[in-house]
C-alpha cells in the first residue's frame, strides 16, 4: 500500500483520511467503530494524537486534545445527562484545571483530580448560593466560605459537604454566631452577638442555644443558668446591673414561682 489519502476497511468499521504505506493511520481521518461511534482529527501511529473529536454511540462527545489514543490536555466532554466539562485531561480522565456545569445549572470550578475536585475551588449553584474553598475528593472538606441566597453567610471548617468544626455564621439582621458546628447546626460551645448588642455565651445544640449558657442583656443584667430550645429552662441565677443575685427557675422559658 502507497501512503495517502483512502478509504480503510475494517471488519467493525472503517477510516477515511491520510495513513502511511503499512496502513496505519498517519495525519488527518475519520474512523467510525460499529457501537463506540466515530472520531475526527489528528492522528500518529495509528493512535488519535493532536486536536480530534470524538462522539460516542451514548450520545457522549470529547473534543480536545489526545495523546496516544487518550484523552489527554484541554478538552470539551459533554455528557449524555447534559453535563459539561472544559478543561483538563490526564490518562482519559478530567484531571487538572477544568469547570464542571452541570444540566442542573450548578457551576463547579477548580482542580480536579481523577474526576473529582481536589484543593481550591468555587462552585456557584443554580439557586444563587455560592462555596468557595477546600474541597477533597469532590466534597467541601476544610476551610471554605458559603454564601447563602437569604443573606446568610458562613465562614469555617467544613467536612464532606458539612458545616462541621469552628466557624462564624453572619445574619443579614447583624447577628454573629461564633463557635462550634456539627452537621451544619451550630451544636458545642459557641457565642451569639445580637444586633440589639445582647449576647450569648454557653453550650448550643442543633442550632438552639440547649445546655450551660450566660446571656448578657446590653443593659447590663445577665442571666446564668441552664437552657433548652432558645429558652431558660432549670435553675439559674439573675444577677442585675444593680448587683444583686436573683435565684431563678424556668420550665422552657416560663418562670416557676
Amino acid at each position: 500500500m502507497s501512503p495517502g489519502n483512502s478509504e480503510i476497511r475494517y471488519t467493525n468499521g472503517q477510516y477515511d483520511g491520510n495513513h502511511d504505506a503499512n496502513g496505519k493511520r498517519q495525519g488527518y481521518g475519520k474512523a467510525t467503530i460499529d457501537g463506540v461511534g466515530t472520531y475526527e482529527g489528528n492522528w500518529d501511529n495509528d493512535q488519535r494524537n493532536g486536536k480530534g473529536k470524538a462522539v460516542f454511540s451514548n450520545g457522549e462527545t470529547y473534543e480536545g486534545n489526545w495523546k496516544n489514543d487518550k484523552r489527554e490536555g484541554v478538552g470539551t466532554y459533554r455528557f449524555a445527562n447534559g453535563d459539561v466539562y472544559t478543561g483538563e485531561f490526564y490518562d482519559n480522565t478530567i484531571h487538572g484545571k477544568g469547570t464542571y456545569k452541570y444540566a442542573n445549572g450548578d457551576r463547579l470550578e477548580g482542580t480536579f483530580e481523577y474526576g473529582r475536585i481536589t484543593g481550591i475551588g468555587t462552585c456557584n449553584y443554580a439557586n444563587g448560593e455560592r462555596y468557595e474553598g477546600v474541597y477533597i475528593n469532590g466534597k467541601r472538606t476544610g476551610p471554605g466560605k458559603y454564601f447563602y441566597k437569604d443573606g446568610k453567610i458562613y465562614e469555617g471548617m467544613f467536612d464532606t459537604d458539612m458545616k462541621t468544626g469552628v466557624g462564624n455564621m453572619y445574619f443579614p439582621n447583624g447577628d454573629k454566631y461564633t463557635g462550634q458546628f456539627k452537621d451544619n447546626k451550630r451544636t458545642g460551645k459557641g457565642t451569639v452577638i445580637f444586633a440589639n448588642g445582647d449576647y450569648y455565651e454557653g453550650e448550643f445544640l442543633n442550632g438552639k442555644m440547649e445546655g450551660k449558657g450566660v446571656f448578657y442583656w446590653k443593659d447590663g443584667d445577665r442571666y446564668e443558668g441552664s437552657w433548652k430550645n432558645n429558652e431558660r429552662d432549670g435553675n439559674g441565677t439573675l444577677y442585675t446591673k444593680g448587683g444583686e443575685s436573683i435565684p431563678k427557675k424556668y420550665s422552657i422559658g416560663v418562670e416557676v414561682k
